[in-house]
């Protein structure tokens, strides 16, 4: 069975964490890349960032609503509406990136990789052993190994 080492990009794009913005959209388009890995110093995984991130950093403020119940007046959507602001003010990577990562193994299968992007809705998952990268396996890169995939697995 096909595993994440056998179908991960070994060099995957990156930047560092004192990253300006601007450099980042500039790095994505030049690249034509749909993410970056956030390093540190020492080379190692601090978080990600995918279009998605700066596209929403571009996005119109959803300005929090309240509902009055009785004499309480109880806040919605309090905690998007401080994500959204700390994204707004971003100025680095560090900023910016997402740091609740997803990763796997360079022995995790194919089967598992496909099960993890469909069960989390997380499209790059960078391929760690110990505290080094890897790799990236992408949906894309899922995407080419099941097309690959003999027909009896």
């Amino acid at each position: 069975m096909r595993q994440a080492k056998d179908m991960m990009n070994p060099n995957p794009e990156h930047c560092t964490l004192g990253t300006p913005i601007q450099d980042i959209i500039q790095q994505f388009s030049d690249k034509n890349t749909d993410y970056l890995l956030v390093l540190d110093d020492e080379q190692r995984l601090q978080g990600i960032i995918t279009e998605s991130d700066l596209i929403d950093q571009q996005a119109n403020l959803h300005v929090p609503t309240a509902i009055a119940v009785f004499d309480m007046v109880l806040p919605v959507g309090e905690n998007r509406f401080a994500n959204e602001i700390k994204r707004l003010e971003a100025l680095t990577a560090e900023e910016l990136m997402a740091t609740e990562l997803k990763t796997v193994t360079p022995d995790t299968s194919l089967n598992d990789l496909a099960s993890l992007m469909s069960d989390t809705a997380v499209h790059h998952l960078p391929v760690i052993d110990g505290d080094n990268i890897e790799g990236l396996v992408s949906k894309h890169d899922v995407i080419k190994a099941l097309a690959n995939r003999p027909a009896s697995s």
